[in-house]
């Protein structure tokens, strides 16, 4: 079978001093098929950073600045390919990540791809606290099928995208959670434990962990209820 044709698209906000580095992860994948790198981006200094690397084939001007899930969407439409695979502007991808999700979609069942997070930062706690929170805690629920493929380190096939409308707008946070288990009625989402990317852990470092799960819990409570939805600001 013939390489896959994958997009990945990176919403960046206010990224300025981070989005370099992601863009240089994303110019150094091995990868056999065509690759489209579409950046959604708002502030100055993040378009500027984006126009001027190679590794950007698309630059769209994120104009709403209402949040991850709508920038994503914005980003999904003007791309190409039957992959679309999503990153964080502080985020470093390792070169072999794009083949690593596209492998998976060789089988036709497969419709979403998710993987591990582990910190930028080199501090021991915040090491520990990502293996425990964003690897063995999805190695836990996957197979009881609360897949929750993180923001940072996702795929979806895009007819599967389509078909259950992309991100839903109107989620707050917890979009990436919601969009894996729409996707996941379409067909088969993967956890490729193998395949980790490295973000940023400032936002843990601002609000501490013990908020971060505390909000999460909420989060998940709220989803779980009829009718209801984790709607509020993230921090």
């Amino acid at each position: 079978m013939s390489p896959v044709d994958a997009s990945v698209v990176v919403p960046a906000r206010e990224e300025g001093d981070r989005l370099e580095r992601t863009l240089d992860s994303l110019a150094a994948q091995r990868f056999r098929g065509r690759l489209t790198v579409i950046v959604v981006a708002s502030g100055a200094e993040t378009l500027a950073v984006a126009r001027g690397h190679s590794a950007a084939d698309r630059v769209l001007v994120d104009e709403r600045t209402d949040g991850p899930g709508p920038a994503r969407n914005q980003g999904a439409a003007a791309a190409g390919g039957d992959v679309l695979l999503f990153t964080d502007a502080d985020t470093v991808v390792p070169p072999t990540r794009v083949r690593r999700h596209c492998r998976h979609y060789v089988t036709p069942s497969v419709v979403g791809v998710g993987g591990p997070l582990r910190p930028l930062e080199a501090s021991l706690r915040h090491r520990v606290c990502f293996r425990l929170l964003s690897d063995w805690w999805y190695r836990a629920c996957w197979p009881l099928g609360f897949v929750q493929q993180p923001g940072p380190n996702c795929s979806v096939r895009r007819t599967a995208f389509e078909a259950v409308g992309g991100f839903d707008e109107s989620v707050r946070y917890l979009e990436d959670t919601d969009l894996s288990l729409r996707v996941a009625r379409e067909g088969a989402v993967v956890y490729d434990h193998t395949c980790p990317v490295d973000t940023s852990a400032r936002r843990q470092e601002r609000v501490g962990y013990g908020r971060l799960l505390l909000t999460y819990l909420v989060g998940y409570l709220e989803y779980a209820l009829p009718g209801c939805s984790p709607t509020r600001e993230y921090f």
